[in-house]
């Protein structure tokens, strides 16, 4: 699917999808001499742009295992960085609390501000893009959440996933293409099935975490989209 970028739109007609069905991931950037070059992206069915004090991280890790803050530019809505010698990209995004009013209508609100809600959560969004092919592509580097691809990617053959939290094997988490599309659970072991085509991947993963002491909100939903090329 061809995606475009619009404006961002806050009404409480879209308001839920914003909050729980988007997700974070990294492009290239297409135009002439630009090889290297890499642009954040956010969205669902069409990329939109942000604010920038959403996006909380964007860190490259080298084929040394060495983590280090990116430097990128924001421009009209996104961020450009520069990832020639990256392995792999990791990005941290907050899409801030959004409540549920008795209306059924989406605000971006916190309980606190918005003492009527139904219910309230904090939709995070994680991405990692794989760049290279090299032994850091299967190892686990430490970070909150993690999808980890145990071999590389051959299109058409299924590949084993290792879903991690804090470090940790997660079971039942849905991993597949999407929200909307088919799904594997991952098993005992965090291990989920995903059969990438020949090309750009993208993998969806979906966790929730229940919250009992933050004011603000009720729950926290986590999204992440792996990304990687496969022949």
């Amino acid at each position: 699917m061809k995606f475009l970028k619009t404006s961002v739109i806050c009404t409480a007609l879209f308001a839920a999808s914003i909050a729980n069905a988007h997700n974070v991931w990294l492009e290239p950037v297409k135009e002439a001499n630009s090889a290297g070059q890499y642009v954040v992206k956010f969205g669902h069915e069409q990329t939109e742009t942000y604010p920038e004090y959403k996006l909380k991280a964007v860190k490259l890790l080298d084929n040394q295992g060495n983590v280090s803050n990116a430097t990128y530019q924001f421009k009209e809505g996104e961020a450009y960085l520069n990832a020639d010698k990256a392995s792999q990209v990791f990005i941290r995004f907050d899409n801030g609390v959004w409540s549920k009013l008795p209306s059924g209508k989406y605000v971006e609100k916190t309980k606190q501000q918005e003492p009527t809600a139904v219910s309230s959560v904090n939709p995070v969004k994680f991405g990692k893009a794989v760049l290279h092919w090299d032994e850091q592509a299967t190892k686990t580097h430490g970070m909150e959440y993690e999808l980890v691809p145990q071999a590389q990617p051959k299109a058409g053959k299924p590949l084993p996933i290792l879903v991690l939290h804090n470090g940790k094997p997660v079971k039942d988490i849905k991993v597949g293409l999407g929200e909307d599309a088919p799904f594997n659970l991952t098993d005992d072991k965090g291990i989920a099935e995903f059969t990438p085509q020949a090309g750009y991947n993208k993998v969806w993963a979906e966790f929730e975490e229940k919250v009992k002491t933050n004011p603000d909100y009720d729950r926290r939903s986590v999204e992440y989209m792996l990304t990687f090329d496969a022949q």
